[in-house]
């Protein structure tokens, strides 16, 4: 499999990108990387890295979106953009799936545009992995592509998180909330309460509404929410993690010697993993007729890694053939109930 990789997007520099490239390659040798970025200094940071010999190859792009830039700077004033490049090879079937950690609006926009809607497909949204307290994932929808939705985009945010975590995430018949002030059914605005209706109806595993204290407590395996609160909800999760690992690393230090802290900081190692975005990789862009992942800005190797794992996995369990699949028998459904 073909991966289109962005060299120019990460905030930690085009290094991380090609040790991401060749752990990636290293862990799962049915992949194939093309790096996509300006090419001297992609091959520069080669050579100082002494890695003559990489096994991927080279597509140059002269531009580059920086996180500062508009949405729509890839389609118009940088279309010799890595995100405008690496999105036309997998339009153009030179890749399967398009990976970067730069601007996540550009990334939306352009796959939007360029790769167009699978059909049936409304609006595509994020779906974010999150750990929860039983040691399990997770699926937020929407994590940021759509401030604005009505109720039938967030019941379709519903049933595309579900396939993204029944096939990626192994989950069997994952359980829907819609995140809301309250759990009582009548809460919230004129949104969440229509959506509310649509999601009761629906073949979905529809527990009802949760409020953000429940949402990695194990009650639901999809929460869904429109992006606006879900980027916050995300950025918040990441922050409150870090800040955590961060103070009981302090803590540990200052409060045990000997012993203690040695089995204590083994402790924290173990548990850093869970709370740390890296294990997750990059966040699928669910809905356009290809593969976009987006990784985080401030991702390290090891995040970028999986976000490329990530898109072998989505390639390979067919999920984009599945929504389309399950929207196809919704679409029949409510035909034949007329």
């Amino acid at each position: 499999m073909k991966v289109a990789l962005d060299a120019m997007g990460a905030e930690r520099g085009i290094s991380t990108v090609i040790e991401a490239a060749i752990m990636a390659i290293e862990e799962n040798p049915d992949i194939q990387i093309i790096l996509i970025g300006k090419k001297e200094r992609i091959e520069g940071e080669i050579e100082r890295m002494n890695l003559q010999h990489v096994p991927f190859s080279i597509f140059p792009a002269p531009e580059v979106v920086s996180m500062d830039d508009s949405a729509l700077a890839p389609l118009k004033e940088k279309k010799n953009s890595s995100i405008s490049l690496g999105i036309d090879l997998v339009k153009e079937g030179e890749a399967e799936a398009f990976v970067s950690a730069g601007n996540t609006g550009a990334i939306m926009a352009t796959g939007l545009v360029k790769l167009g809607k699978l059909k049936g497909v409304v609006r595509p949204c994020l779906a974010a992995t999150l750990p929860t307290f039983d040691g399990k994932k997770m699926v937020l929808t929407d994590a940021g592509a759509n401030v604005d939705c009505k109720p039938n985009h967030l019941f379709q945010f519903a049933l595309l998180g579900s396939i993204y975590a029944y096939k990626v995430l192994r989950i069997k018949n994952p359980r829907v909330a819609l995140l809301n002030i309250g759990s009582e059914d009548n809460k919230g605005n004129e949104v969440a309460t229509q959506a509310f209706k649509l999601l009761r109806k629906s073949s979905l595993n529809f527990i009802g509404n949760i409020e953000g204290k429940d949402i990695t407590s194990g009650k639901a395996e999809v929460v869904v929410c429109d992006g606006f609160v879900g980027n916050i909800v995300l950025k918040f999760a990441e922050g409150f993690a870090a800040t955590t690992l961060t103070i009981m690393e302090e803590e540990i230090k200052k409060s045990m010697w000997g012993v203690g802290h040695v089995f204590a900081s083994r402790w924290l190692r173990r548990i850093r993993p869970t709370l740390d975005y890296a294990e997750y990789g990059g966040v699928p862009l669910l809905g356009v007729n290809g593969i976009c992942i987006v990784a985080h800005g401030a991702s390290c190797s090891r995040a970028i890694k999986n976000a490329i794992i990530t898109s072998y996995k989505f390639s390979r369990l067919g999920v984009n053939k599945i929504i389309e699949s399950a929207l196809r028998e919704i679409r029949k459904g409510r035909k034949d109930e007329r």
